[in-house]
């Protein structure tokens, strides 16, 4: 499935509008820090530059630790509400032969021999495409980085193992007896990141946190439908669920969620919601699964963010998903101690 038809993240919607993208009209190679510091919604194009990666990674691990981002296919209107980076007209893009990365590192004076060799090697990969390396690590990086790339079909990375990988990348990038080796086993992440998981036709998938959140940051049209009764949904629910019970399941209620890139039936234990995936799947849902472990039981006891009556709203858990899908691993962990 191409994840590129569908556009912004499933629960974008409950916060920001479907209005045009502020451009800066800024050309200069001069840029200003305050836009970039004072929000934490960040968007652009869906793409597979290691300059819009690492740059990325930079404002996420040292600009803003809380920021998250809302990627949108190539050409797509961006939401107004969050800052545009990377695309034509924004003032943090590439621009006079200078990476997107080398002009935010030096625009934050950051002095750090990991960011230094970093930018070494993404401007080697992305812009110094015809003299001598910069970095004596830049070729090693670009085949570590395509072949991760290679198991996920190279538009489907996680944005989690993108951080995991720039974290590993800015490290060995200032150690200069660092070797081929040391990239091959250090940046394979085949552990972390194995790469896309296949399936048989016509079962129902159990898809478990760490993947139901890595689909929401690859801006994949993910849809929770919750199976209970309205008493049960209003107590609690995950963000931005549809309520579809087992007995309302037919070929006119089901025509809502033909689009999607992910459904996700749930109730409390899911067996609920595991009939109610069956039904539709038989109905033509062809992107459906359940949650793994235990549905919402299972949800609730890692920790993640839900909709509770009198404690939080729909706006306010879809934000804390957002940023628990950023970074699922440490978000998961926080919760669990």
């Amino acid at each position: 499935m191409n994840l590129f038809r569908h556009g912004m993240f499933f629960l974008a919607a409950l916060f920001l509008g479907n209005s045009s993208v502020a451009y800066s009209s800024a050309s200069s190679s001069e840029l200003q820090l305050q836009p970039l510091k004072s929000t934490l919604r960040f968007t652009t194009w869906q793409g597979i530059e290691p300059d819009k990666w690492a740059t990325l990674w930079l404002i996420k691990r040292h600009l803003s630790t809380d920021s998250y981002f809302l990627l949108s296919p190539p050409g797509e209107t961006l939401p107004q509400e969050a800052l545009a980076f990377g695309v034509p007209g924004a003032s943090l893009r590439r621009a006079n032969n200078e990476s997107m990365f080398r002009r935010l590192k030096q625009a934050m004076n950051l002095d750090s021999k990991a960011l230094d060799g970093l930018d070494q090697i993404i401007h080697d990969v992305e812009v110094n495409i015809w003299d001598a390396p910069a970095h004596p690590h830049s070729t090693w990086f670009e085949t570590m980085y395509r072949q991760m790339q290679a198991r996920y079909e190279r538009d489907q990375v996680p944005v989690d193992c993108y951080l995991t990988f720039f974290d590993r990348a800015a490290l060995l990038a200032s150690q200069p007896d660092a070797t081929p080796a040391d990239y091959s086993s250090r940046l394979s992440l085949k552990e972390e990141c194995p790469g896309l998981k296949q399936y048989q036709q016509g079962m129902i998938r159990q898809l478990d946190h760490v993947e139901i959140l890595r689909d929401i940051t690859l801006g994949k049209k993910v849809v929770f439908v919750d199976t209970r009764e309205d008493e049960e949904f209003n107590e609690v629910h995950l963000p931005g669920a549809q309520i579809l019970r087992l007995r309302d399941v037919n070929a006119e209620s089901v025509k809502r969620f033909l689009d999607a890139d992910l459904v996700v039936p749930y109730c409390v234990k899911d067996f609920r919601g595991f009939e109610v995936a069956k039904s539709m799947k038989q109905l033509g849902v062809k992107h459906v699964a359940t949650l793994s472990p235990n549905g919402l039981k299972g949800w609730l006891k890692a920790g993640l963010p839900v909709v509770k009556a009198a404690a939080s709203t729909e706006q306010q858990a879809a934000q804390a998903l957002m940023q628990c899908a950023m970074e699922p691993s440490i978000c998961l962990k926080e919760n669990q101690q």
